[in-house]
């Protein structure tokens, strides 16, 4: 009688987990696991729209309790003519717009906190240049010479609103320092750092490049006269900027040329007008 056939093996049953990690009584021990960076950038498009809300409404509302503390308004001066062929009114302007920079810039550094785990420089991608940061400061200083030569042939207008601030010599310097320090650093860190990448993120560089551009344009509008040839100087200066803090994945080497660029036109200014004393020169 033949022998019977040997059973064929047991097909491998499910793959078992492996065993729990315990401590010595024998209770399991919960692993815990970090918790994972969320993709660049972590605010959204409404957080930065936010931004731009509360930026307006702070800059309203400085500027106009900075206004009527000089009690130039009590006295019957409300025209705009009035208002900026004051000093006083000037310089109440550029601290009341100041004050709300700074509060603006707190609430930035809260929401990139508030939305990423790294730090604000890290969450924004700010980036110091470190050792070739005097690159990008002089990079806005020819910068700005180009592009004042480039303007000599365009039809820009001899007299521009943002000229009104500057009517005397105090409020010359007031202004240029504001110009190269605390204004660039509130536009770098929002457009440069708080839009584009939001733009970048859902329609590619080339469109977020030109559309943080044509907002950082919008923006200084008003202060030239809604003329298309400054404007135009406008866009293309914030198409560099945006440009560099895409390739070197920096803010701060956007920021270093923004503010090169703003203390030549200041320089520029500074030398024609004899050193602000003589204002009257280049005013159209």
């Amino acid at each position: 009688m033949s022998s019977p056939l040997n059973p064929l093996p047991e097909p491998p049953g499910e793959i078992q987990p492996a065993p729990s990690v315990t401590d010595e009584g024998g209770a399991p021990l919960q692993v815990i696991t970090a918790p994972s960076e969320k993709r660049f950038p972590a605010w959204s498009g409404w957080d930065v729209f936010a931004i731009l809300v509360f930026t307006i409404f702070c800059v309203l509302l400085f500027i106009t309790i900075a206004v009527f503390a000089t009690g130039v308004v009590a006295h019957g001066a409300t025209s705009v003519a009035q208002l900026t062929n004051n000093p006083s009114v000037v310089r109440a302007f550029l601290a009341g717009q100041g004050a709300a920079y700074l509060v603006v810039l707190l609430c930035m550094f809260l929401l990139v906190r508030s939305r990423s785990s790294k730090s604000f420089e890290a969450g924004i991608q700010w980036n110091w240049p470190g050792t070739t940061a005097a690159a990008f400061f002089l990079g806005g200083i020819l910068l700005a010479l180009a592009i004042d030569g480039i303007s000599r042939f365009l039809p820009v207008p001899k007299s521009l609103p943002i000229e009104d601030l500057f009517n005397n010599r105090a409020n010359a310097y007031f202004m240029a320092l504001f110009g190269v320090t605390l204004a660039p650093l509130l536009e770098e860190l929002f457009f440069r750092g708080l839009l584009y990448p939001v733009f970048r993120r859902r329609l590619g560089i080339m469109i977020a490049v030109l559309l943080t551009a044509i907002g950082f344009a919008a923006i200084h509008s008003v202060q030239l006269g809604y003329a298309w040839a400054p404007i135009l100087s406008i866009f293309v200066v914030g198409v560099v900027f945006t440009v560099v803090r895409q390739k070197w994945s920096s803010v701060g080497a956007s920021f270093l040329m923004h503010c090169g660029y703003n203390f030549t036109l200041f320089s520029l200014l500074w030398i024609a007008s004899d050193h602000f004393r003589h204002l009257d020169k280049v005013a159209g």
